[in-house]
């Protein structure tokens, strides 16, 4: 019997250890926008990975990319294509959406490489 009860202490010591307690935030993402058609073309944001990214071919510091967000907030038919590279994590993609989201970008579309 004492032995169960150090075999059941080790793993609630395990499951207490290896659990993660913190928060998890949502990003709404939405299948469509309406009205958007074949209008205005896309602003491309390539993310290379390491922080490395551009904004239409000009380079972009992760500093300022709400700032080059600004222009394209408000306005549904302003659509900015982030196209991820092989070298891009997630959370690369994730702080591009929030800085979209903060910067009032309405229109954002993923894409990338497995």
């Amino acid at each position: 019997m004492t032995s169960l009860i150090d075999v059941i202490f080790l793993l609630l010591l395990y499951f207490m250890l290896a659990s993660s307690f913190s928060r998890y935030h949502q990003l709404p993402v939405s299948s469509a926008v309406a009205g958007a058609g074949a209008g205005a073309r896309p602003a491309l944001l390539r993310l290379h990975g390491e922080g490395k990214m551009d904004l239409n071919g000009q380079p972009l510091e992760s500093a300022a990319l709400e700032a080059a967000l600004a222009p394209f907030a408000n306005d549904p038919l302003k659509i900015v294509a982030v196209w991820t590279g092989p070298g891009a994590a997630v959370q690369d993609s994730v702080a591009v959406l929030a800085a979209a989201r903060k910067a009032g970008v309405k229109a954002v579309l993923v894409s990338g490489l497995n």
